[in-house]
């Protein structure tokens, strides 16, 4: 007799597609997929009524955008008061425009998305690409105070210097070498487990203590980029700050004595901001980032094109770099008007003489096609995930000539 108390709990999806052969066809394709196809659904007023009647959501809602009593974008918004809530894969006709839109409202009303298909599409392909998903709903529907560690947890990670500087490299397209890393902030808990920066940064914040982390991560950082340069190693490094912090002048002073300390020019090190940040009161986001370039740093906007910024504001701050988000980068090769966007930005980044970063590159389709449009450098998967400390250098000086080839 099998054991099964160790088995993972099945995997529970409903079907919700306008027209009934295909949403039978769906099912049963899924159902093949080892998922449990608990519903098979037409109409939105049934999925309202049955999500209503249980108190177990699925974890995963295949969808598709027009049904005769309205339309997915209704359902997206309903869907974000459920909890928990379910996973969407959205299979549509309408055009990869109104996709795209439809993706963008979930993010921005908090459903989870699983992916998306544009009809017609063999339903055995839509099965396999699930095959993979792995819902997460506990880890969704927590909010940020349930997820942020205490002051006195924050404040013990930060007397025993636990807060950690995981690095992610940065690889130039031109010469495809590695020229830089990335400090992204992670911690470990008492069993080992690694904390993210969603349960780091919001308590850091509220509790004052964001510009002691982020002098620690600038420490790392630097430790590393000084004993790269020494081992024959050049490469810059990159810490996260913001333009709150870059206001207190007495947080300002310690960033060039943490750097002179270790005998190392201002240059190497690039300080990055958020667009959000950028798109602030002028005043203080004119005075800030002068600030930056004046003690000698480099800057970078990061998540660029998530907040819309003001070309003209743009044109007139002292960036360095503009890092554009994942959310462009995603299938790049497969979106026309991405294409055209992150050339657009591109062309603006080499007019304003910027190196422009593509963040999030996962595949080799997607690495070439942001060669095509023409950025400068990518951060992403493809290179390397972001390492733990103590590993960057063995792995930089295990490239010949630090040259990245794909599969290493």
């Amino acid at each position: 007799m099998t054991d099964t108390a160790n088995d993972p709990p099945p995997r529970r999806c409903w079907v919700l597609v306008g027209d009934p052969a295909r949403a039978a066809e769906l099912g049963l394709a899924i159902a093949s997929a080892s998922w449990q196809v608990e519903r098979v659904l037409i109409s939105m007023l049934a999925l309202q009524q049955d999500l209503q009647a249980t108190s177990a959501p699925p974890d995963l809602l295949l969808m598709s955008l027009t049904f005769e009593d309205g339309d997915g974008l209704q359902l997206i918004r309903s869907l974000a008061l459920a909890t928990p809530c379910p996973a969407i894969f959205i299979v549509s006709r309408q055009q990869r425009a109104v996709i795209k839109s439809a993706l963008m409202l979930a993010a921005v009303c908090g459903v989870p998305v699983a992916g998306s298909a544009e009809e017609p599409v063999l339903a055995a392909e839509i099965a396999s690409r699930l095959q993979q998903f792995q819902p997460s709903i506990t880890e969704i529907t927590l909010n940020v105070a349930d997820l942020m560690l205490s002051r006195s947890e924050l404040r013990l990670l930060l007397d025993r210097g636990g807060l950690q500087a995981w690095m992610q490299p940065q690889l130039r397209l031109k010469t495809r070498e590695i020229v830089g890393f990335e400090a992204l902030m992670r911690a470990r808990d008492d069993d080992g487990g690694l904390i993210m920066p969603d349960r780091l940064l919001p308590g850091l914040a509220k509790y004052g203590l964001l510009e002691e982390a982020t002098l620690s991560m600038l420490q790392q950082t630097v430790a590393l980029v000084s004993e790269s340069l020494r081992r024959g190693l050049a490469v810059s490094g990159s810490v996260n700050a913001s333009l709150q912090s870059m206001s207190d002048w007495g947080f300002c002073k310690t960033l060039p004595e943490v750097v002179n300390r270790a005998g190392l020019d201002p240059s190497w090190i690039t300080i990055e901001i958020t667009e959000t940040d950028a798109m602030s009161d002028l005043a203080h986001v004119v005075e800030n980032t002068a600030r930056i370039r004046m003690l000698g740093f480099n800057l970078a906007i990061d998540d660029f094109g998530m907040a819309y910024s003001s070309l003209s504001q743009l044109s007139n701050m002292p960036f360095s770099e503009l890092k554009l988000d994942r959310v462009f980068v995603h299938e790049i090769d497969r979106d026309p008007r991405m294409q055209a966007i992150v050339r657009g930005c591109a062309t603006l980044g080499r007019l304003l003489d910027l190196r422009v970063v593509a963040e999030g590159v996962e595949s080799m389709q997607e690495l070439d096609a942001v060669v095509q449009v023409g950025c400068t450098h990518v951060q992403g998967y493809l290179v390397s995930s972001a390492m733990a400390p103590g590993k960057p250098l063995p792995w930089l000086a295990a490239l010949p000539d630090q040259v990245w080839t794909p599969g290493r």
